[in-house]
């Protein structure tokens, strides 16, 4: 499915969600390898259902969800740490992994990806300037069916990450830079995959030298060899080394927990790698752990272990011994075997995971209906909520499963779409949200539930829950209908409430991605209660609307264009006030002869904190603001957009 259709397969499978009684954690043990090709082709063969005698069995894969109708569990832990403040430009979920995104830096030279090509803009001695272009893949090839989404940042290498639908594999381009931001290609390497898309996750983390990628191969099931379908990788480099192919698995490589291996009743749809390379060897090398079982996953990155989610589906009726309804593996980063342990319920995206390594546990929030992180599923998940505390010292050899002790019910999601949820210091925030047929509008509560134990907090929040981001110690939740309202949780105290409100008058976030926000603590701010945030939004006025001030505090006019403006805000002893914004120039969207990845899937507007200065990344225009007198003033401004020889 390409990305600019939104398709389900299947309808929603009720699958019931009975914890009373489970069996206890499993021991510290490891999974063992499938082992051989003729156990990797029995292993398929025998987890599949016969869909000729009965086709509801086997709904596309693609598009199905897990429905777990009842959550019934009790218990708490103890407290997550608050996480610091990232030095990285992005807004990262996990201190120390960086997430790939379309602009990081490096010195004075900012490095932007959009719509198929790198820029690099000088920031040195206080200007901007326009230094180089390339085109984000490799010369001579024809990106057309490319998507080039994702860039990170080692040393002096630029690494792009991308899906190509015409060689079906997620594509890793490199490029050098030099001192001077000038951009070289380095070479090319293609891992035979399909689409690692998600409207809210990531494919690629950096965690030290480590370049961590998710990619995902569903099974073509009807003769084809498995052993055909594990990962490759192609490698394209220039010169004479030409074209090389070879393997990032074998079969000692491929993972299964005991119940699927035993071809229980439970499907395996999709190989899923967690591929591992190192940025810093002379020779470009990576490798990979694959586990196989159902498509529908969910992928976080912690400091020492990746994890994986996988939430199936039993065939017809519940299985007689217990098959659970889906299971998390950790995958070391030091290439140590994966562990597992089987679980109940789905996240909802990665920031339903928070690995609290103070306590030794990995925290989720699970939900009764999910569908993982493919493409558009985590704007739909609903139903029954718990928190599951679960020791890392319980994964194992995915054996048994989780105790129920780890499990503490929740208030329900409801069943709208578009639920957010975040780990903020010690506790989970996440957002039951609702539709009023009678006034079309659409209705939400917050909840605040601290991971230690203790009972929650709900707020009532004007329209729907858009996002939830940490703000220093505490947490900032943006809603609304007509205008865009941001409140401030705080959390520092452990007694959760809202102390502050801000309403922007008749706007919305011009962007959803969580790489959309910032917020910068100032200088000597510990505890980040002093700081200001940046955001891009838009707001649609008429045509004689004559207030038309880029400067405007409080009711500046958001114009609505594709380069939406950013608007920031100080957060200080008086709460939250509005600084105004930095705004595209009208028409500056002029023709970039695109080719490959023409649509900005990943947004084309950033705020930007580097060192003492403050830009707002708006399409092909990078604006300079700097605060004066309670107010964001524009002191720069250029446009980075190709230009073209002019034709006699």
């Amino acid at each position: 499915m390409g990305r600019g259709r939104l398709a389900w397969g299947g309808g929603l499978l009720a699958l019931s969600l009975i914890l009373a009684g489970l069996p206890a954690a499993a021991r510290a043990q490891s999974l063992e390898p499938v082992g051989s090709a003729e156990a990797l082709s029995e292993i398929v063969e025998q987890a599949q259902p016969d869909c000729a005698a009965d086709p509801t069995l086997c709904p596309a894969a693609d598009g199905d969800m897990t429905s777990i109708d009842e959550v019934v569990v009790t218990g708490s832990r103890v407290s997550a740490p608050v996480s610091t403040a990232s030095p990285s430009i992005t807004n990262n979920q996990v201190t120390g992994v960086d997430e790939g995104d379309i602009v990081k830096a490096r010195g004075d030279t900012l490095i932007i990806l959009r719509r198929g090509r790198l820029f690099t803009v000088s920031t040195a001695n206080g200007r901007m300037r326009p230094v180089d272009h390339i085109d984000a893949y490799p010369p001579g090839v024809s990106a057309s069916g490319d998507w080039y989404d994702e860039m990170l940042i080692f040393g002096d290498m630029i690494v792009v990450v991308g899906y190509s639908y015409a060689r079906d594999g997620m594509e890793i381009n490199r490029f050098t830079l030099d001192a001077a931001g000038r951009l070289t290609f380095l070479d090319n390497h293609s891992i035979a995959s399909n689409d690692y898309y998600s409207s809210r996750n990531y494919a690629s983390r950096l965690n030290g030298s480590r370049l961590i990628l998710y990619a995902p191969s569903y099974l073509h099931h009807g003769g084809k060899d498995p052993m055909e379908q594990l990962p490759t990788m192609t490698s394209r480099m220039p010169g004479p080394k030409g074209v090389v192919v070879h393997p990032l698995v074998t079969t000692d490589d491929v993972f299964i927990s005991p119940e699927l291996r035993g071809g229980a009743r439970q499907r395996v749809e999709a190989i899923h790698a967690v591929v591992n390379c190192d940025l810093a060897a002379p020779t470009f090398s990576c490798s990979a752990t694959a586990v196989m079982g159902p498509g529908s996953r969910g992928f976080y990155v912690a400091n020492d272990a990746a994890y994986l989610w996988l939430t199936g589906r039993e065939w017809g009726r519940a299985a007689d011994d217990g098959l659970p309804a889906s299971a998390v593996f950790r995958i070391p980063l030091n290439g140590d075997r994966p562990q597992a342990i089987r679980t109940r319920g789905a996240p909802i995206d990665q920031f339903s995971f928070n690995e609290n390594a103070a306590d030794g546990t990995l925290d989720v929030l699970v939900v009764s209906r999910g569908g993982g992180d493919a493409m558009w599923r985590p704007e739909f998940a609903s139903g029954g909520a718990a928190l599951l505390r679960l020791p890392l010292t319980a994964f194992g050899d995915g054996s048994t499963e989780a105790d129920a002790d780890f499990y503490r019910m929740l208030p329900p999601l409801g069943n709208s779409w578009g639920n957010q949820n975040r780990f903020v210091g010690a506790h989970l925030l996440y957002s039951q949200q609702s539709w009023d047929p009678e006034t079309g509008t659409r209705l939400a509560v917050l909840n605040v539930v601290p991971v230690a134990g203790g009972p929650a907090r709900s707020f009532l929040m004007s329209g729907g829950v858009s996002r939830i981001e940490q703000m220093g110690q505490d947490a900032l939740v943006m809603s609304g209908e007509e205008d865009l309202v941001f409140s401030t949780v705080g959390l520092a105290s452990g007694d959760a409430q809202i102390i502050d409100r801000y309403a922007l008058p008749n706007a919305e976030e011009a962007e959803s991605r969580s790489h959309a926000f910032f917020y910068s603590p100032d200088p000597g701010s510990a505890d980040g209660s002093r700081g200001v945030l940046g955001l891009p939004v838009m707001r649609e006025v008429s045509p004689d609307d004559e207030d038309h001030d880029d400067d405007a505090v409080g009711d500046q006019t958001w114009r609505t264009r594709w380069s939406a403006d950013v608007a920031f805000l100080r957060r200080g002893p008086g709460g939250l006030s509005p600084l105004g914004a930095l705004s595209a120039r009208p028409g500056a969207a002029a023709n970039d002869r695109c080719t490959a990845s023409c649509v900005d899937w990943y947004g084309d507007a950033r705020p930007i904190f580097w060192g003492e200065r403050v830009f707002a990344l708006l399409g092909y225009e990078l604006v300079e603001g700097r605060e004066r007198r309670g107010r964001i003033r524009e002191i720069g401004r250029i446009s980075f957009i190709p230009t073209w020889p002019t034709k006699d």
